[in-house]
């Protein structure tokens, strides 16, 4: 009988354990890549970009969905996305241009939700063409 309360907790605390990995795993990947040669920020589940804030050039731009479509699952750099409602810091506009800056720093926070309080992250820069360069690269 010992042996078979000794075997039960193995097995109980072996599987809580390998569901704390594989719910560790889910919640630190990243959401979001960059594309270099689209030069956008694209979804990798194709899921809408709920809301994504773009530090660098000495501005924060805010980009919020304003719907739930698969049409929002990707935001451009040098083009308007007609998706999103844009602020840096004057006010929301649906035609922002979101032009990148030659050498310059980015850091890209996407958060799944309003309320998310954990977002990934991506950093790049660009070179003096204003062409996307991962921090990854020299």
């Amino acid at each position: 009988m010992l042996s078979f309360v000794y075997w039960y907790h193995m097995k109980l605390n072996r599987t809580f354990a390998i569901a704390l990995v594989m719910f560790l795993a889910a919640c630190s990947g990243k959401n979001i890549y960059i594309d270099k040669n689209q030069k956008a920020i694209i979804s990798k589940n194709g899921a809408p970009l709920a809301k994504v804030v773009i530090l660098g050039a000495g501005m924060e731009i805010t980009l919020i969905a304003s719907d739930n479509t698969k049409d929002n699952s990707v935001i451009y750099f040098n083009r308007r996305n007609p998706g999103f409602l844009t602020s840096d810091g004057f006010g929301l506009n649906k035609n922002f241009y979101l032009q990148l800056k030659p050498h310059t720093r980015y850091t890209v926070s996407c958060y799944k939700s309003a309320d998310d309080k954990s977002p990934a992250m991506i950093n790049f820069r660009t070179d003096y063409n204003s062409n996307l360069v991962m921090d990854d690269e020299d």
